[in-house]
């Protein structure tokens, strides 16, 4: 969380906008405010709040639906995506050089945090309903 938080002060956003940003990666779907909602709990104000900021920021684009204009899509836009990307590199390398220690207990590891991460999103869900 405080990595993220740094992170996310880099470009002069909150730890939420920058999460709610990494769910607005392309997707096959598109995202709208509502769905960004379901996904994070948010409330409506508190996802147009962050979508303001992204906007502002320069990191995504609110597009209307032509059928109804009350909604609207968020769209990341490439270039920012990818600046955003750059900025995990060190941490990537980071991550590669300490998993290089562990090469025979990497798929143990692995293995265990895959599990851990059903279980985190198990009880995530248990929580919201």
């Amino acid at each position: 969380m405080l990595f993220h938080a740094a992170l996310a002060a880099r470009f002069g956003l909150s730890a939420t906008d920058l999460k709610c940003l990494d769910l607005l990666r392309p997707t096959k779907t598109p995202m709208t405010a509502t769905n960004l909602a379901g996904l994070t709990g948010l409330t409506g104000g508190a996802v147009t709040g962050v979508a303001d900021r992204l906007e502002a920021a320069g990191f995504v684009e609110r597009v209307r639906d032509p059928a109804d204009r009350r909604r609207w899509e968020l769209r990341p836009l490439p270039d920012r995506q990818q600046e955003v990307m750059g900025r995990f590199a060190p941490l990537a390398s980071a991550m590669s050089e300490l998993c290089a220690d562990y090469s025979d207990e990497l798929d143990l590891i692995t293995d265990f945090l895959t599990k851990l991460g059903s279980v985190m999103d198990e009880q995530t869900e248990r929580l919201r309903q």
